[in-house]
């Protein structure tokens, strides 16, 4: 006759834990698929997506190995965790960033500022200090000249993409990179003239 398994008790303090970041980060270094899996829902909540793949894509150090981090991370799973479909499903969100790793071991996972989310948003334009600030730790081998150079196209392109996000709002922003790229500042000047202002 079979018996039942007494249940085994749950240690409270466990159940009551965060979500550390940098225990997942070291899982998606290792390629721990089905770590999210064993959280707790309480530990669940602290799980967000995009702030561990701003995290998840930078490596401190020179070489290959952060190079691959952030480009695989870019390729692999920033292009699809937003989409509509795979925003439901964070455990999908989880397996995608484990599968950008390289799966060499734990690495140092560096933060590196990012630009306000109302920027990227195209809500408000960016500031040259803050983009000279985003690229110098990006790019921390290019001589001062160039990232100021860097930083300057940058603003003057990221300007043309928020008018053009304010002027159409029902535009996609994909729509407007696309669109971007084709206008000119004179044709801007050109539209905003036949419109009178």
């Amino acid at each position: 006759m079979a018996t039942k398994k007494a249940a085994v008790p749950v240690d409270e303090k466990f159940e009551k834990q965060d979500f550390n970041l940098f225990d997942s980060l070291a899982a998606i270094d290792k390629k721990d698929y089905f770590w999210y899996k064993n959280l707790t829902d309480e530990q669940r909540k602290g799980f967000v997506v995009y702030m561990m793949t701003h995290w998840a894509s930078a490596i401190k150090g020179t070489g290959d190995i952060p190079r691959y981090y952030l480009q695989s991370v870019d390729e692999i799973a920033n292009r699809y965790l937003f989409n509509e479909h795979v925003q439901k499903h964070p455990e999908l969100q989880w397996m995608m960033l484990c599968a950008a790793s390289p799966g060499i071991g734990k690495q140092f996972h560096q933060w590196i500022p990012h630009l306000k989310s109302k920027v990227v948003e195209l809500k408000e334009p960016a500031k040259l200090k803050d983009v000279k600030e985003y690229y110098t730790k990006i790019y921390s081998k290019i001589s001062p000249d160039d990232i100021e150079e860097l930083s300057k196209a940058f603003v003057q392109e990221h300007k043309k993409k928020c008018y053009l996000a304010d002027t159409f709002p029902t535009l996609k922003q994909s729509d407007i990179e696309t669109l971007s790229q084709l206008i000119t500042d004179e044709d801007i000047r050109k539209y905003e003239q036949e419109r009178g202002n």
